[in-house]
């Protein structure tokens, strides 16, 4: 396992930026926010600062650094918008090019080596978007997820639309290796989210359907039936009409930034890690409705309320996690030579730890 020092030091997070999150192909965003010409999202994490936009017949990504004076192209996490920054309002067209008419200019960029803003490969799987910024990796989307390429096409396709307008940023005062294992495991959820998962059936039971492979995971924790959740079944009969239906807390890692968790087949959660700092990892979330099968127009109006609830209820369990984790971050600085214990309900975090030990050499 992997010691607490490699939680607090600089020097290992440079290494697993490069090594980890951009070696190869990482999560972006999903493709619902990319349907409108000059829709665009922006990945920014490390050194990589990138945008992805629909140019009308393809989507493509390139730096959000100006070639002038170096300001954001884009700001904020999405939008929709020509590419100018905004600075000296210098616009680029569709193949990266700035649109400069001064000569003097043209020629300063060119002596500069930087003719256009660096351009990088972008791909979906299903509604996911993937970026690549290492030139040098010759892996496809579809070779870097393997069994999981067909995965996700196929539950991407019981998307309906995303609830929350805005992508909801959290910020954690803690490492990503936390936030990662922190989902890998239910073994919390009984004593961390007694008002939040307890109550409709979440925690207790041993996880089933683990699969495994080249650092993927999904697993499903099974749902206990509770009085709350008995009675919701009962009055919102509809929700058995998903066409995702399943009896658990789902939840996949697509390492390396990915998370998806599916709620009984009635929400879906999609979480996108950026760390910062050793200390600071930003979680980007997305809520989404499922697709159900012949709603009535008052079933629909009851699902777009409970979906809303959902959200709330989700996006507090985010919450708890966050005060627990930040408080662990606090202490690995205190003992920093020794290493987590875990236990049999923890074997993912193990998986976890063997993959990333394979890739780091950690301290």
């Amino acid at each position: 396992m992997i010691k607490n020092i490699n939680y607090t030091n600089e020097n290992v997070l440079q290494e697993e930026l490069e090594q980890i999150f951009h070696k190869s192909w990482f999560f972006v965003g999903l493709s619902d926010k990319l349907q409108n010409n000059n829709d665009y999202i922006t990945y920014r994490c490390g050194s990589v600062s990138i945008f992805v936009q629909n140019f009308g017949a393809e989507l493509k990504c390139f730096s959000n650094v100006c070639l002038h004076r170096f300001n954001n192209i884009h700001n904020g996490n999405e939008g929709n918008g020509h590419v100018i920054c905004s600075y000296h309002n210098w616009v680029y067209d569709d193949k990266g090019s700035p649109m400069v008419r001064s000569e003097c200019l043209k020629e300063e960029l060119s002596l500069c080596n930087r003719p256009k803003l660096e351009q990088y490969e972008v791909e979906t799987c299903g509604k996911f978007v993937f970026a690549k910024v290492n030139k040098e990796d010759s892996v496809s989307l579809n070779e870097h997820l393997g069994s999981f390429y067909d995965k996700l096409i196929e539950i991407s396709s019981f998307f309906d639309k995303i609830i929350n307008d805005e992508t909801v940023v959290l910020d954690h005062k803690a490492n990503w290796k936390l936030l990662v294992e922190n989902v890998l495991e239910c073994y919390h959820c009984s004593s961390v989210h007694k008002e939040t998962l307890v109550p409709i059936g979440i925690g207790g039971k041993k996880p089933e359907n683990h699969f495994w492979e080249s650092g993927h995971d999904k697993v499903d924790y099974p749902i206990r039936t509770t009085a709350m959740q008995a009675e919701r079944e009962s009055k919102l009969t509809f929700l058995t009409k998903t066409q995702y239906p399943h009896k658990s807390l789902q939840h996949w890692h697509i390492f390396p930034n990915l998370f998806i968790t599916s709620t009984v087949g009635n929400l879906f959660y999609i979480g996108r890690l950026t760390p910062d700092k050793p200390d600071f990892t930003q979680l980007h979330a997305q809520f989404v409705k499922p697709t159900y099968t012949e709603l009535t127009k008052r079933e629909g109006m009851l699902l777009n309320a409970y979906a809303q609830t959902s959200l709330e209820s989700s996006t507090k369990v985010i919450y708890e996690d966050r005060a627990i984790l930040e408080e662990i971050q606090k202490n690995l600085s205190i003992i920093p030579e020794q290493k987590q214990i875990f236990g049999e309900e923890e074997f993912r975090i193990k998986s976890f730890h063997q993959n990333i030990n394979n890739i780091i050499n950690y301290k």
